[in-house]
Protein backbone atom coordinates (compact mmCIF):
# COMPACT_ATOMS: atom_id res chain seq x y z
CA UNK A 1 0.00 0.00 0.00
CA UNK A 2 1.70 3.35 -0.97
CA UNK A 3 1.03 6.78 1.16
CA UNK A 4 -1.36 8.24 -1.23
CA UNK A 5 -3.83 5.42 -0.55
CA UNK A 6 -3.46 5.21 3.20
CA UNK A 7 -4.73 8.58 3.28
CA UNK A 8 -7.11 8.37 0.94
CA UNK A 9 -8.72 5.88 2.61
CA UNK A 10 -8.77 7.02 5.99
CA UNK A 11 -10.46 10.66 5.44
CA UNK A 12 -12.68 11.69 3.19
CA UNK A 13 -12.30 14.30 0.32
CA UNK A 14 -11.50 17.81 1.37
CA UNK A 15 -11.20 16.72 5.20
CA UNK A 16 -7.42 17.47 6.96
CA UNK A 17 -5.86 14.29 7.72
CA UNK A 18 -5.91 12.91 11.34
CA UNK A 19 -2.52 12.54 12.98
CA UNK A 20 -2.64 8.60 13.01
CA UNK A 21 -3.15 9.14 8.92
CA UNK A 22 0.06 11.06 8.96
CA UNK A 23 2.41 8.53 10.75
CA UNK A 24 0.90 5.65 8.19
CA UNK A 25 1.50 7.88 5.29
CA UNK A 26 4.89 8.46 6.29
CA UNK A 27 5.76 5.22 7.35
CA UNK A 28 4.51 3.79 4.35
CA UNK A 29 6.72 6.25 2.61
CA UNK A 30 9.66 5.42 4.60
CA UNK A 31 9.33 2.19 4.09
CA UNK A 32 8.86 2.15 0.31
CA UNK A 33 11.94 3.70 0.55
CA UNK A 34 13.83 1.43 2.94
CA UNK A 35 13.14 -1.79 2.09
CA UNK A 36 14.44 -3.93 -1.09
CA UNK A 37 12.83 -4.65 -4.04
CA UNK A 38 11.46 -8.68 -3.98
CA UNK A 39 13.21 -11.17 -5.44
CA UNK A 40 11.26 -14.01 -6.64
CA UNK A 41 13.23 -17.19 -6.76
CA UNK A 42 12.32 -20.34 -8.71
CA UNK A 43 12.82 -23.80 -9.35
CA UNK A 44 13.89 -25.13 -12.21
CA UNK A 45 13.09 -29.08 -10.68
CA UNK A 46 9.44 -30.69 -10.29
CA UNK A 47 8.87 -31.66 -6.46
CA UNK A 48 6.05 -32.38 -4.44
CA UNK A 49 5.35 -32.51 -0.94
CA UNK A 50 3.26 -34.23 1.14
CA UNK A 51 0.28 -32.90 2.90
CA UNK A 52 -2.89 -33.55 4.78
CA UNK A 53 -5.59 -32.73 3.41
CA UNK A 54 -8.41 -31.11 5.44
CA UNK A 55 -5.96 -30.12 8.46
CA UNK A 56 -6.44 -26.31 9.29
CA UNK A 57 -2.84 -25.13 10.71
CA UNK A 58 -0.87 -22.06 11.40
CA UNK A 59 2.83 -21.53 11.28
CA UNK A 60 4.96 -19.07 13.14
CA UNK A 61 6.90 -18.19 10.20
CA UNK A 62 10.26 -16.59 8.32
CA UNK A 63 12.08 -19.24 6.70
CA UNK A 64 15.57 -18.00 6.05
CA UNK A 65 18.83 -20.00 5.25
CA UNK A 66 22.08 -20.58 2.85
CA UNK A 67 22.31 -22.08 -0.19
CA UNK A 68 22.67 -25.68 0.46
CA UNK A 69 22.09 -25.04 4.28
CA UNK A 70 19.13 -25.45 6.69
CA UNK A 71 16.32 -22.90 6.40
CA UNK A 72 14.55 -22.49 9.92
CA UNK A 73 11.82 -19.91 11.18
CA UNK A 74 11.88 -17.04 13.09
CA UNK A 75 14.97 -15.40 12.05
CA UNK A 76 14.16 -11.72 10.55
CA UNK A 77 14.69 -10.51 6.86
CA UNK A 78 16.71 -8.02 5.82
CA UNK A 79 14.02 -5.42 5.89
CA UNK A 80 14.05 -5.92 9.80
CA UNK A 81 17.91 -6.29 10.11
CA UNK A 82 18.49 -2.78 9.05
CA UNK A 83 17.15 0.34 8.64
CA UNK A 84 14.11 1.65 9.63
CA UNK A 85 11.13 0.23 11.57
CA UNK A 86 8.86 -1.11 8.59
CA UNK A 87 5.27 -0.78 9.70
CA UNK A 88 2.11 -3.29 8.50
CA UNK A 89 -0.34 -1.24 6.25
CA UNK A 90 -2.97 -1.25 8.99
CA UNK A 91 -1.64 -0.15 12.83
CA UNK A 92 -5.33 -0.70 13.82
CA UNK A 93 -7.09 -3.36 11.69
CA UNK A 94 -10.49 -4.09 12.44
CA UNK A 95 -11.56 -6.48 9.91
CA UNK A 96 -10.34 -10.04 9.07
CA UNK A 97 -9.39 -8.67 5.90
CA UNK A 98 -7.26 -6.44 7.30
CA UNK A 99 -5.42 -8.56 9.81
CA UNK A 100 -5.32 -10.94 6.93
CA UNK A 101 -3.32 -8.13 3.97
CA UNK A 102 -0.79 -7.45 7.64
CA UNK A 103 0.09 -11.16 7.78
CA UNK A 104 0.51 -11.37 4.07
CA UNK A 105 3.01 -7.93 4.63
CA UNK A 106 5.05 -10.05 7.13
CA UNK A 107 4.96 -12.87 4.93
CA UNK A 108 6.18 -10.91 2.39
CA UNK A 109 9.50 -9.40 4.92
CA UNK A 110 10.67 -12.91 4.81
CA UNK A 111 14.16 -14.21 3.27
CA UNK A 112 13.81 -17.62 1.19
CA UNK A 113 16.39 -19.98 -0.10
CA UNK A 114 14.44 -23.07 -1.94
CA UNK A 115 15.35 -26.13 -0.95
CA UNK A 116 16.85 -29.47 -2.61
CA UNK A 117 14.71 -32.27 -3.69
CA UNK A 118 16.35 -34.30 -1.23
CA UNK A 119 16.16 -32.08 1.43
CA UNK A 120 13.39 -32.54 4.71
CA UNK A 121 10.44 -30.18 6.32
CA UNK A 122 10.78 -30.81 9.53
CA UNK A 123 7.76 -28.79 11.77
CA UNK A 124 7.76 -29.53 15.53
CA UNK A 125 3.99 -28.29 17.27
CA UNK A 126 2.38 -28.89 20.15
CA UNK A 127 -1.19 -29.72 19.90
CA UNK A 128 -3.60 -29.86 22.72
CA UNK A 129 -5.49 -33.30 23.46
CA UNK A 130 -7.33 -35.05 26.09
CA UNK A 131 -5.97 -38.03 27.97
CA UNK A 132 -6.05 -41.15 26.01
CA UNK A 133 -9.25 -42.61 28.40
CA UNK A 134 -11.31 -39.50 27.56
CA UNK A 135 -10.56 -39.65 23.94
CA UNK A 136 -11.98 -43.31 23.42
CA UNK A 137 -14.79 -42.16 25.35
CA UNK A 138 -17.89 -42.04 22.31
CA UNK A 139 -18.88 -39.52 21.62
CA UNK A 140 -15.71 -37.17 21.64
CA UNK A 141 -16.28 -33.55 23.41
CA UNK A 142 -14.19 -30.90 23.74
CA UNK A 143 -10.90 -30.20 25.92
CA UNK A 144 -11.02 -30.71 29.00
CA UNK A 145 -10.02 -27.87 31.73
CA UNK A 146 -7.47 -29.08 33.85
CA UNK A 147 -7.17 -32.54 32.24
CA UNK A 148 -6.08 -31.93 28.76
CA UNK A 149 -2.38 -30.94 28.05
CA UNK A 150 -0.18 -30.24 25.40
CA UNK A 151 1.81 -33.29 23.52
CA UNK A 152 5.29 -32.30 21.31
CA UNK A 153 4.68 -33.36 17.33
CA UNK A 154 7.56 -33.74 15.86
CA UNK A 155 7.54 -34.41 11.63
CA UNK A 156 9.65 -34.70 8.64
CA UNK A 157 8.79 -34.65 5.14
CA UNK A 158 11.09 -34.77 2.47
CA UNK A 159 10.64 -32.49 -0.52
CA UNK A 160 9.47 -34.94 -3.31
CA UNK A 161 6.97 -36.52 -1.23
CA UNK A 162 8.65 -40.00 -1.03
CA UNK A 163 10.01 -39.97 2.66
CA UNK A 164 8.57 -39.27 6.02
CA UNK A 165 10.44 -39.38 9.21
CA UNK A 166 8.24 -39.15 12.83
CA UNK A 167 8.94 -39.54 16.94
CA UNK A 168 6.93 -42.42 18.17
CA UNK A 169 7.05 -43.55 21.31
CA UNK A 170 10.43 -41.41 21.97
CA UNK A 171 11.60 -43.06 18.95
CA UNK A 172 12.51 -41.73 15.43
CA UNK A 173 10.50 -43.49 12.62
CA UNK A 174 11.08 -43.26 8.69
CA UNK A 175 8.94 -44.73 6.26
CA UNK A 176 8.54 -44.63 2.32
CA UNK A 177 5.82 -44.16 0.34
CA UNK A 178 4.47 -47.75 -0.31
CA UNK A 179 6.59 -49.09 2.31
CA UNK A 180 4.08 -52.17 4.36
CA UNK A 181 1.46 -50.33 2.28
CA UNK A 182 1.69 -47.25 3.43
CA UNK A 183 0.72 -43.94 1.58
CA UNK A 184 0.36 -40.26 1.76
CA UNK A 185 -0.87 -37.64 -0.62
CA UNK A 186 0.84 -35.04 -1.25
CA UNK A 187 0.79 -31.54 -3.60
CA UNK A 188 3.48 -30.99 -6.37
CA UNK A 189 5.98 -28.78 -5.72
CA UNK A 190 5.81 -27.41 -9.26
CA UNK A 191 2.52 -26.14 -8.48
CA UNK A 192 3.08 -24.73 -4.91
CA UNK A 193 5.33 -21.97 -5.97
CA UNK A 194 3.01 -20.78 -9.00
CA UNK A 195 0.78 -19.77 -6.51
CA UNK A 196 1.76 -16.60 -6.54
CA UNK A 197 -1.82 -14.30 -6.16
CA UNK A 198 -5.51 -14.73 -5.16
CA UNK A 199 -6.35 -15.54 -8.52
CA UNK A 200 -3.82 -18.34 -9.23
CA UNK A 201 -4.73 -19.95 -5.50
CA UNK A 202 -8.76 -20.14 -6.44
CA UNK A 203 -7.28 -21.96 -10.07
CA UNK A 204 -5.48 -24.26 -8.24
CA UNK A 205 -8.80 -25.15 -5.79
CA UNK A 206 -10.32 -25.40 -8.96
CA UNK A 207 -7.61 -27.91 -11.10
CA UNK A 208 -5.30 -29.67 -8.63
CA UNK A 209 -2.54 -31.15 -10.05
CA UNK A 210 -2.78 -34.79 -9.69
CA UNK A 211 -6.26 -34.51 -8.07
CA UNK A 212 -4.57 -34.12 -4.73
CA UNK A 213 -6.32 -30.74 -3.11
CA UNK A 214 -5.37 -28.94 -0.08
CA UNK A 215 -6.78 -25.61 1.75
CA UNK A 216 -4.95 -23.01 1.62
CA UNK A 217 -5.62 -22.94 5.71
CA UNK A 218 -3.39 -26.57 5.43
CA UNK A 219 -0.94 -25.10 2.26
CA UNK A 220 -0.10 -22.08 5.20
CA UNK A 221 0.32 -23.85 8.15
CA UNK A 222 2.03 -27.52 6.88
CA UNK A 223 4.53 -26.14 4.35
CA UNK A 224 7.72 -24.16 4.39
CA UNK A 225 6.31 -21.74 1.70
CA UNK A 226 7.51 -18.99 -0.51
CA UNK A 227 7.37 -15.56 0.67
CA UNK A 228 5.11 -14.64 -1.95
CA UNK A 229 2.56 -17.74 -1.79
CA UNK A 230 2.18 -17.39 1.67
CA UNK A 231 1.75 -13.69 0.73
CA UNK A 232 -0.83 -14.96 -1.83
CA UNK A 233 -2.93 -17.46 0.74
CA UNK A 234 -3.51 -14.94 2.99
CA UNK A 235 -4.95 -12.33 0.19
CA UNK A 236 -7.33 -15.20 -0.95
CA UNK A 237 -8.39 -16.07 2.32
CA UNK A 238 -9.44 -12.36 2.74
CA UNK A 239 -11.46 -11.86 -0.19
CA UNK A 240 -13.21 -15.23 0.86
CA UNK A 241 -17.47 -14.72 2.28
CA UNK A 242 -17.69 -15.39 5.71
CA UNK A 243 -14.48 -14.23 7.38
CA UNK A 244 -14.32 -12.54 10.44
CA UNK A 245 -12.42 -11.82 13.44
CA UNK A 246 -13.61 -13.46 16.86
CA UNK A 247 -14.12 -10.90 19.62
CA UNK A 248 -12.90 -12.95 22.18
CA UNK A 249 -9.64 -13.17 23.66
CA UNK A 250 -7.18 -15.68 22.59
CA UNK A 251 -4.27 -16.86 24.93
CA UNK A 252 -1.78 -18.95 23.20
CA UNK A 253 0.74 -20.53 25.42
CA UNK A 254 1.13 -16.89 26.63
CA UNK A 255 1.29 -14.93 23.68
CA UNK A 256 -2.00 -12.80 22.55
CA UNK A 257 -3.33 -13.62 19.10
CA UNK A 258 -5.98 -12.88 17.37
CA UNK A 259 -8.21 -15.62 15.73
CA UNK A 260 -9.75 -15.40 12.33
CA UNK A 261 -12.19 -17.72 10.53
CA UNK A 262 -15.51 -19.12 9.81
CA UNK A 263 -18.46 -20.55 11.56
CA UNK A 264 -18.97 -24.10 10.61
CA UNK A 265 -22.17 -26.28 11.68
CA UNK A 266 -23.39 -23.10 12.91
CA UNK A 267 -21.46 -23.67 16.22
CA UNK A 268 -18.32 -23.84 15.82
CA UNK A 269 -15.41 -21.63 14.35
CA UNK A 270 -12.69 -22.60 12.81
CA UNK A 271 -9.61 -20.05 13.50
CA UNK A 272 -6.60 -19.19 12.27
CA UNK A 273 -4.53 -17.82 15.32
CA UNK A 274 -1.95 -15.14 14.66
CA UNK A 275 -0.03 -12.90 16.43
CA UNK A 276 -1.29 -9.82 18.13
CA UNK A 277 1.39 -7.77 17.47
CA UNK A 278 3.96 -9.48 14.45
CA UNK A 279 0.97 -10.60 12.70
CA UNK A 280 2.84 -14.02 12.08
CA UNK A 281 0.36 -17.10 11.90
CA UNK A 282 1.14 -18.88 15.55
CA UNK A 283 -1.45 -21.73 15.71
CA UNK A 284 -4.85 -23.01 14.94
CA UNK A 285 -8.21 -23.86 16.95
CA UNK A 286 -11.40 -25.05 16.57
CA UNK A 287 -13.88 -23.41 19.26
CA UNK A 288 -17.70 -23.31 20.06
CA UNK A 289 -19.13 -19.76 19.41
CA UNK A 290 -22.49 -21.04 20.52
CA UNK A 291 -24.22 -23.75 22.77
CA UNK A 292 -25.25 -27.41 21.26
CA UNK A 293 -26.22 -30.50 21.56
CA UNK A 294 -25.55 -33.13 19.34
CA UNK A 295 -27.50 -36.69 18.78
CA UNK A 296 -25.59 -39.14 16.96
CA UNK A 297 -25.72 -43.21 17.19
CA UNK A 298 -22.86 -42.75 19.59
CA UNK A 299 -24.67 -40.81 22.23
CA UNK A 300 -26.07 -36.99 22.82
CA UNK A 301 -23.14 -34.43 23.12
CA UNK A 302 -23.55 -31.56 25.12
CA UNK A 303 -21.42 -28.32 23.99
CA UNK A 304 -21.13 -25.18 25.62
CA UNK A 305 -20.18 -21.78 24.13
CA UNK A 306 -16.42 -21.25 24.64
CA UNK A 307 -15.61 -25.22 24.28
CA UNK A 308 -12.26 -26.31 22.76
CA UNK A 309 -12.02 -28.93 20.45
CA UNK A 310 -8.55 -28.43 18.87
CA UNK A 311 -6.08 -26.01 19.53
CA UNK A 312 -2.33 -26.63 18.33
CA UNK A 313 0.62 -24.25 18.44
CA UNK A 314 3.08 -24.50 16.02
CA UNK A 315 6.99 -24.59 17.39
CA UNK A 316 9.52 -24.82 14.74
CA UNK A 317 9.10 -24.98 10.95
CA UNK A 318 13.06 -25.37 8.79
CA UNK A 319 14.28 -27.17 6.01
CA UNK A 320 16.79 -29.93 7.14
CA UNK A 321 19.24 -32.10 5.45
CA UNK A 322 17.70 -35.67 6.95
CA UNK A 323 15.40 -36.81 9.27
CA UNK A 324 16.09 -36.55 13.05
CA UNK A 325 17.28 -33.06 12.38
CA UNK A 326 16.05 -30.06 14.16
CA UNK A 327 18.57 -27.69 13.28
Amino acid sequence: MDEISVLRETFEPGAAPSAEAEQRARLALRNRMAAPAPARRRVSWRLSIPVAVTAAAAVTAIAIGTAGGPARVGSPGPAQSAGPVPAPPYLKPVSAAQVLENAAWTAEQETWVDPRPTQFMYVETLEMLNPPEIQRKKPNGAMIPGKAQYRKIQQWERIDGQVRGEIRDGRLQVRTQGQNKSYWAFVPWSQIVELTSPEKVAYYLEHPEGGVLAMPEALAGQYVLPPDVKAALFRYLAERPGMRVNPDAVNLDGRAAIGLGRTVEGYLSEELLFDKQTYTLIGDRLVAVADHVSRSDDGTSYTTRGDLFRQVIYQDMMIVDKPGETN
